[in-house]
């Protein structure tokens, strides 16, 4: 991996990772249009750690802000450890097709349009649950986010508000459950690592990427936040549609 590819890529995954637009989905269609190799499990670890050490900084200098929300966070805490449990049995049982199959150019497409529907059916029907059951669907929906080009951010955000969540309360709601997913991520990747050996990665290159995903994970969340209070995620609903329309198009056309 070199210089470029570590900028880039260290910047797609942290300006990714908290938008509902997938940033697994990102990073693997921009390494096969620009026909660059798969980053490693190294390189791996230390984007998803910074992007992981951002939210935690975030959270810490604006938890006043958030307690005041009355976001009822606190009393689900133990829910949304949970929330991991989903997804990491589906990794299991996947893993060989999430390594092969899901990373072709035409699952992408398929998987972009799905996370466009999902973000989108708020807009024609509403339902009230409790938080409690609205965390618990996030969780089992979050779990298809494996495969790439599935948003985990746009999963949640979109059943929270399909099931009666508030935008705001949705967007924390996926900060939240993004944390313990990251480390549970990053765990797996480090005894694959260690089972099978770590790439070496040239250690300069390693400090950019965390530096540049870092940087770019504290704007992603920004961005969100700014948007939750500013516009509807039907938008990223229809990006991803016409994202997954076109590579689709571009393969059968």
């Amino acid at each position: 991996m070199d210089l470029i590819s570590s900028l880039f890529l260290g910047f797609v995954q942290g300006i990714t990772e908290f938008l509902p637009i997938s940033s697994s989905g990102h990073i693997e269609l921009f390494l096969k249009l620009l026909n660059l190799n798969s980053s490693s499990v190294t390189f791996d670890v230390v984007v998803h750690m910074a992007s992981l050490i951002a939210l935690l900084i975030y959270f810490k200098f604006n938890y006043s802000n958030f307690s005041q929300e009355n976001l009822d966070i606190s009393s689900n805490k133990l829910w949304i450890a949970l929330s991991v449990v989903p997804i990491g049995l589906i990794g299991l049982i996947f893993r060989d097709f999430i390594d092969e199959e899901a990373r072709e150019i035409a699952f992408l497409g398929y998987a972009f349009i799905f996370s466009g529907i999902i973000l989108c059916l708020h807009i024609f029907k509403k339902f009230k649950f409790k938080f409690v059951y609205v965390i618990i669907f996030a969780s089992l929906f979050q779990s298809l986010a494996i495969f790439p080009g599935i948003s985990r951010s746009g999963m949640i955000i979109g059943i929270s508000l399909l099931l009666g969540s508030g935008i705001r309360k949705s967007v924390i709601l996926s900060f939240l459950m993004s944390i313990p997913l990251i480390l549970l991520s990053s765990a797996y990747e480090i005894i694959f690592g260690v089972f099978n050996g770590f790439s070496t990665v040239d250690i300069s290159y390693l400090i950019i990427a965390f530096l540049i995903s870092l940087i770019s994970s504290f704007i992603g969340i920004r961005i969100m936040l700014f948007l939750s209070k500013h516009t509807q995620f039907r938008y990223f609903g229809i990006y991803n549609l016409f994202l997954g329309i076109i590579i689709l198009i571009s393969i059968f056309v």
